[in-house]
């Protein structure tokens, strides 16, 4: 998928990647990706941005703890998120290479997933999860800057999870 979306990107005569983002259950997925975007096979490495839920957000707790630090996690839509510890195969490459982790809440991806539904894109809360990072990056002016996401950005919104039912947040 990584491969493809290069090929997708040049045959689309954009420039290379700048920014990628992916979802973080256990960290494999995640794993690839900052492997792959952190190569230096590439022309250019990429910034890696990770999300959780802000009710399961182990890489998250594990990067500030500098440590994979198990968690209690709470009830979210982003049930193939909702893991309690980083992979122990995925940690290395994430604490190396992440450049940020980004929590989200439930509420707001299930707005963002209405509104990529409503334009054709029928992925799940995971997928929608990715959209909903960057929107929190985009708000924060000082990590956006601090990331270097501009105008001239390439960025990739991975979503790795298909329409599916769910429980509707309170608050919808």
């Amino acid at each position: 998928m990584l491969t493809e979306t290069d090929k997708q990107l040049t045959s689309m005569s954009l420039p290379p990647l700048t920014h990628a983002i992916a979802a973080v259950g256990v960290g494999s997925w995640a794993q690839a990706v900052t492997s792959h975007y952190k190569s230096s096979s590439l022309p250019q490495t990429a910034t890696v941005i990770t999300v959780e839920p802000d009710t399961a957000a182990s890489l998250k707790a594990s990067l500030e703890a500098g440590a994979i630090t198990p968690i209690s996690t709470g009830h979210t839509i982003c049930n193939g998120m909702n893991c309690g510890t980083t992979s122990t195969t995925a940690w290395e490459v994430l604490r190396k290479g992440v450049d940020v982790s980004v929590t989200v809440r439930d509420i707001d991806v299930h707005n963002d997933l209405q509104y990529l539904h409503k334009r054709g894109v029928r992925n799940g809360p995971c997928g929608a999860a990715t959209m909903t990072a960057l929107k929190r990056v985009c708000e924060d002016r000082r990590m956006k800057e601090t990331l270097g996401l501009d105008e001239t950005s390439v960025v990739v919104l991975f979503s790795t999870e298909g329409e599916r039912e769910y429980v509707v947040p309170s608050g919808a």
